[in-house]
């Protein structure tokens, strides 16, 4: 789509005033979200919201660039240790990078900054700092939404990385590859290495003025980069990969509830992806090809990996915690189990949004799922517990 790609790029041109895009490399993502942008299964309210992620990605990128030329110092900017959430959507990375991120040295990256990166934040001004009210604002239109049952991240609350993507790459946290056929087939058929290569810039302009305490490592999540641990690792030598390890049966019914939650309004019949699951098995052999890698990665790399179980998380929060840490030879927080109880009760009072309780049907029986081979082994390797009943975090 020349003609569409073209006129997004002069369109975030002209809003900016900047010119400078940098090297080409994003184009390929682009060209491709732009050919999914004509197809037919979307609404045209959906086309119009999906098309404005892309024209803010675009802004953004051209004003990162701009900050860059302007502050080359910031590329010198030395990233410290890093605790890096990793394993499948749903499977309690959100609560494990909540209370990893209750560590006294710890910085994690909050939504407002990877979503608004530029001038970078300083350490004087941040909790005041009014581009947090902004992202804020456009949280708090969810309120009451299913969305708020099933993921919900205040603006200066840990985000996950694909957020702070300037490379038409993680575009609404990669959620829409799954009715962007031609994204989805570029986004799983290429080397990543140059989106983790921008990112690690955008990581030093947020740490630059307002960096870790002193000693202290940063606390990033993102399970969607499970099936590119080589080359982000390449890319972070700092980062130590913490898997989480729950039933994939119930992380396969969580997670098409999300992604029926996430996508839905942007389609222009729901059945879409019930349909486009009975035929394809995407989220299925996407779940195989993430599990592969996990497998794939600690084996080539066991000093890099970490791992905890998701029902062992919700048992013994605290333990686990302190256990993540000593592995990673962080210093101690001797406030921490304090910290992890005042944040559990405070999510279980209503400090954070509730669970939504009923989930719709994945498709797939629990004999499908745990007999696929790609899972199958997964749950050997890892020893994965079976949840009877669904449990959550609340």
């Amino acid at each position: 789509m020349p003609d569409l790609v073209d006129q997004m790029l002069q369109t975030a041109r002209q809003d900016t005033g900047l010119q400078d895009l940098g090297d080409e490399w994003f184009l390929g993502p682009l060209q491709a979200y732009a050919a999914d942008l004509q197809l037919p299964h979307l609404s045209e309210w959906g086309r119009a919201f999906l098309a404005r992620l892309a024209h803010k990605d675009l802004v953004r990128r051209l004003q990162v660039i701009d900050c860059l030329k302007k502050n080359p110092e910031i590329e010198e900017t030395a990233l410290p240790p890093i605790a890096y959430i990793t394993g499948h959507e749903r499977s309690g990375t959100t609560l494990l990078h909540n209370l990893l991120s209750l560590h006294e040295k710890a910085r994690y990256l909050s939504r407002w900054e990877l979503m608004m990166p530029t001038p970078p934040p300083l350490a004087s001004t941040f909790g005041s700092d009014e581009r947090q009210a902004l992202v804020q604002k456009s949280v708090d239109a969810l309120r009451g939404s299913d969305l708020e049952k099933m993921h919900w991240v205040n603006a200066d609350e840990p985000d996950e990385c694909p957020w702070g993507f300037i490379d038409c790459t993680g575009l609404l946290g990669m959620a829409p590859s799954l009715i962007m056929p031609n994204w989805f087939h570029w986004l799983y058929s290429h080397d990543m290495t140059q989106t983790f290569v921008n990112y690690r810039k955008i990581v030093q302009i947020l740490t630059w003025k307002n960096p870790v305490p002193d000693g202290g490592f940063l606390v990033l999540k993102a399970p969607q980069m499970a099936s590119y641990l080589p080359s982000f690792s390449a890319v972070f030598p700092e980062a130590h990969f913490i898997y989480i390890h729950r039933d994939p049966y119930r992380v396969m019914t969580s997670f098409s509830t999300l992604i029926d939650v996430v996508d839905g309004p942007f389609l222009e019949d729901r059945g879409y992806l019930a349909e486009l699951e009975r035929t394809e098995s995407m989220m299925l052999s996407r779940m195989g090809r993430l599990f592969d890698s996990l497998v794939e990665f600690e084996q080539s790399q066991p000093h890099k990996v970490s791992n905890i179980h998701y029902s062992t998380l919700l048992e013994h929060p605290a333990t686990e915690i302190n256990r993540l840490f000593g592995e990673l030879n962080y210093p101690q927080d001797t406030a921490l189990d304090a910290k992890v109880s005042d944040f559990l009760a405070r999510q279980k009072a209503g400090g954070r949004a509730k669970a939504r309780q009923q989930l719709d049907e994945s498709g797939y029986s629990r004999e499908a799922v745990d007999t696929y081979p790609p899972i199958a082994n997964y749950l050997s390797r890892y020893r994965v517990a079976i949840e009877a009943t669904r449990q959550t975090g609340e």
